[in-house]
């Protein structure tokens, strides 16, 4: 081995890992700002782009919206917020919701006859976790 080239073996070394330092920090970084969703760049209730959907949030125990006025033809989705914990939409008039949803997990439902639908999380109804959707014609909407 020649004079100096140790010392360049070693010089490369250290950027190599300096580099795979850095790199994983960014990455790390965007993974925890990726997975930081308590609340969304949406006003509550308002549509995602994503298909129009009018999105309803899930925290704190709560629905964000719990009230909310829609069209007839207009899909809602569910977006649980939480860290730790699951929730569920079930309409008790009809005998059918969603399963539970963990955090980051969402649902959807399209509202297709007028009228007005309640809802509760079964886990929580204990803690007054309920909401309604009141959908109204096209031409009844405010």
């Amino acid at each position: 081995m020649q004079e100096g080239e140790g010392e360049e073996a070693t010089m490369q070394y250290r950027r190599l890992t300096l580099g795979a330092a850095v790199l994983t920090t960014l990455l790390m970084g965007g993974v925890a700002q990726a997975g930081t969703s308590g609340s969304s760049d949406l006003d509550d209730g308002q549509t995602d782009g994503h298909g129009d959907a009018v999105v309803v949030e899930m925290f704190d125990y709560a629905y964000h919206p719990a009230e909310l006025e829609v069209e007839v033809g207009t899909t809602v989705r569910w977006v649980s917020e939480e860290k730790r914990t699951s929730h569920d939409i079930y309409f008790p008039d009809e005998d059918m919701g969603s399963p539970r949803l963990f955090p980051e997990e969402s649902w959807e439902r399209t509202f297709e006859e007028p009228g007005t639908y309640e809802y509760h999380c079964r886990p929580h109804e204990d803690r007054d976790m309920d909401g309604v959707i009141h959908v109204v014609a096209a031409d009844d909407a405010e």
